[in-house]
């Protein structure tokens, strides 16, 4: 993993912006879903991930054009993303279902606010983690040390509980099933948030990942729905720099 920190200081040394656009299809649907993915870096060390999924189609008539925006903000300390706060934003059925997780890393604490249509509603103490699903996988390459058959960590949006995400890579026969399916070469990585993805079986995700930058080339959810594989892949990408 030497070649994937010397990236990540390199790229922390910059003001950055990496953006990339996703098709992502099912079945006999096709394309249901764009996504568009942004990570910024300034030069105070502050960064922003956000990521949109906007449904397509016959989708999108289905779910009332579900939109949903995921951001992470925070700081970079030594090579490390660290959260300030998680915004997950869903609109659906004509309403706008707000929450943001605000983190205390000091008194390890996070607390949550929902609000709807604009207005709040509820608020409450949530499992505190170090990272929220975003900055986890930005820190992968600093987390992603020591050999091992499972890397388990902890993030917002991981399992509901305590946010438990585990992390491998594909064994030889699995990886070659995968590497039949995706044919796209890079570093193929699995994934468990042991919540459903997209109606998916077991919350199992896996993603091919370019390791010359960390982005993300091509993904899949397995039996969405009990019907088919769910497949994403990166349609456009950009990456802008100032020193």
């Amino acid at each position: 993993m030497k070649y994937l920190l010397m990236f990540l200081i390199v790229v922390f040394s910059y003001s950055k912006t990496i953006v990339a656009t996703y098709k992502a299809k099912y079945g006999w649907f096709g394309t249901i879903a764009i996504s568009k993915a942004i990570y910024k870096i300034d030069k105070n060390n502050n960064y922003k991930i956000m990521i949109t999924v906007q449904t397509k189609g016959i989708v999108a008539s289905m779910t009332h054009d579900l939109e949903q925006t995921y951001i992470s903000e925070g700081k970079i300390v030594d090579n490390v993303l660290v959260p300030i706060h998680y915004i997950m934003d869903i609109k659906k059925h004509g309403d706008d279902y707000y929450r943001i997780y605000i983190f205390d890393h000091k008194n390890k604490t996070v607390l949550k606010k929902r609000f709807k249509n604009g207005k709040f509603t509820k608020q409450n103490k949530y499992y505190y983690a170090p990272d929220d699903i975003l900055s986890l996988y930005w820190n992968l390459p600093v987390y992603l040390k020591e050999k091992k058959d499972i890397y388990t960590f902890y993030a917002i949006g991981g399992r509901k509980n305590d946010g438990r995400v585990d992390v491998s890579f594909p064994n030889k026969d699995e990886l070659k099933k995968l590497q039949k399916t995706f044919v796209t070469k890079g570093l193929y990585v699995k994934l468990n948030l042991y919540n459903k993805v997209f109606a998916g079986d077991k919350g199992i995700l896996y993603l091919v990942i370019n390791p010359n930058n960390w982005v993300t080339l091509a993904g899949m959810v397995k039996n969405v729905l009990k019907i088919g594989n769910l497949k994403g892949k990166i349609d456009k990408f950009s990456i802008d720099s100032e020193e």
